[in-house]
């Protein structure tokens, strides 16, 4: 994932304002994506669409449904994140219900 284990001042700023992101976009209904039906190849073509789609009308989370299932679905869209270039971080969801079976994404900013 992008996160580092030692975070400098400004990095730790970064940071803590990507997690209040996501935080709030657990609280709330930020834009998502559902997975379910689609094998890895094509959820990795469907979540690179919705990330360009989102960062085009200036979203900053997005919520990737990938469910639990095997762990490759959810294996695939993290590797797909780890080097997308509109992606400024993402993790899993802490909500037990969603643990291991949803992702969320922090989008760049539009410049």
């Amino acid at each position: 994932m992008k996160e580092k284990k030692n975070i400098s001042p400004p990095e730790a700023n970064k940071h803590q304002e990507q997690e209040i992101l996501i935080f709030s976009a657990e609280l709330g209904t930020p834009p998502q994506i559902d997975l379910h039906a689609n094998d890895a190849h094509e959820a990795c073509g469907a979540v690179d669409r919705f990330l360009n789609d989102q960062f085009m009308a200036g979203e900053r989370v997005g919520k990737i449904i990938h469910g639990r299932g095997t762990g490759k679905l959810r294996e695939a869209v993290h590797h797909l994140l780890q080097d997308h270039p509109l992606v400024e971080y993402y993790r899993d969801a802490q909500a037990l219900h969603a643990v291991g079976g949803v992702t969320y994404v922090v989008l760049s900013r539009k410049a």
